[in-house]
C-alpha cells in the first residue's frame, strides 16, 4: 500500500518530502490490494510498484504523519473487513497491535540485497546493499512509526531460509496460537 501512495504521488510530481500535500492526494484516489494484485482507482499496478526507485519513495512518503494516518486507517478498514495476513515494518506495533501473531523477520543484509535484485530483475549488488542499508537507518530512526520489534513477536532469521520455509515456520506457530 505504500508503495501504492508512493506511486501515485510521484505520478503527480509531488514533492516526496510534502506529507500535508501527499496525504491530500492520497484522500483524492482509492488503494485496494487483493490476491489479485495492487489497485489504485480499480486499475492493476501491481507490476509498476515493485521497483527500486519506488521502494525508495514508499521508503520517504511513509516518514509522514499525514501519510500514515491515512494508510493506517486504510489497512485497518480491510483488516476489519478480511481474514488478513499482513506484512510491513510497523504491522504489528501500530496498524494490528492485537495480532493473533506477530512475526519479526530478519536476514543478513546482502541475502536481502540480492533477493531485491531478483525480483526487480534490474541493478547491482552494490547499489541495492546501499539502498537497502539506506531505507532501514531511514524506517528504524523516523519519528512517525519507526521499525521497531513488535511486543510479544516471533524472531525469525530468514537468511537461509526459502519462502516455502519461512512460510511453514510461521504456519506451525500460527496453528499453535490457535490450538491446533
Amino acid at each position: 500500500m505504500y508503495r501504492a501512495s508512493a506511486f501515485l504521488v510521484s505520478a503527480w510530481g509531488v514533492d516526496l518530502h510534502d506529507g500535508a500535500v501527499a496525504a491530500k492526494i492520497l484522500s483524492d484516489h482509492s488503494i485496494h490490494v487483493s490476491s489479485r494484485g495492487v489497485f489504485l482507482d480499480d486499475v492493476d499496478i501491481s507490476g509498476k510498484i515493485r521497483t527500486q526507485a519506488i521502494g525508495e519513495a514508499a521508503s520517504i512518503i511513509s516518514a509522514h504523519r499525514e501519510v500514515r494516518e491515512f494508510m493506517v486507517s486504510l489497512q485497518r478498514a480491510f483488516g476489519n473487513k478480511y481474514n488478513t495476513v499482513a506484512e510491513g515494518r510497523d504491522m504489528g506495533t501500530v496498524v494490528f497491535p492485537d495480532a493473533i501473531l506477530k512475526v519479526y523477520i530478519v536476514a543478513d543484509l546482502s541475502i536481502r540485497a540480492w533477493r531485491r535484485l531478483r525480483d526487480i530483475d534490474n541493478g547491482d549488488m552494490d547499489t541495492m546493499v546501499h539502498s537497502v542499508f539506506r531505507r532501514d537507518h531511514r524506517d528504524r530512526n523516523r519519528t512517525e512509526s519507526p521499525l521497531r520489534v513488535p511486543p510479544g513477536a516471533l524472531w525469525l532469521d530468514g537468511t537461509s531460509m526459502s519462502v516455502d520455509q519461512q512460510v511453514g515456520f510461521i504456519m506451525n506457530h500460527y496453528r499453535k496460537r490457535l490450538g491446533r
